[in-house]
């Protein structure tokens, strides 16, 4: 009758507590690794995608032959010549600004552009 209702306690070894904290020391570890891992993939993810977007920028990447301005060209006049009419000289003055980072259209004796493959 009296041990219906009687709670039976276990007693727990030493070596028992040792190992549950080790399994939770184990989990704890592997899980910050996992989140370490996640994190570094993360930031291999954005850094691919900033070179991906910033690719285009840079001038180097431009397929095209570089120009050694002489003494009275322009811009115009280097589009009109170097693209032979096959494409729209605005345009052409354009992708050459582009290509070389230029403010405005103004160039100087000397300075080599890139003049970039516009294609046909």
């Amino acid at each position: 009758m009296g041990t219906a209702g009687a709670r039976v306690q276990i007693p727990v070894s030493r070596s028992l507590g040792r190992v549950g904290r080790r399994e939770r020391r184990r989990r704890r570890i592997t899980g910050l690794l996992r989140f370490a891992v996640f994190l570094l993939l993360i930031f291999i993810a954005v850094w691919a995608g900033v070179r991906v977007a910033h690719a285009g920028a840079d001038a180097a990447l431009y397929t095209g032959h570089i120009y050694v301005v002489q003494s009275g060209d322009t811009l115009w006049c280097i589009a009109d010549e170097e693209y032979d009419g096959t494409v729209d000289v605005r345009a052409a003055v354009y992708a050459i600004r582009e290509a070389n980072r230029l403010a405005d259209s103004s160039v100087r004796p000397g300075q080599e552009l890139t003049l970039p493959y516009l294609g046909e």
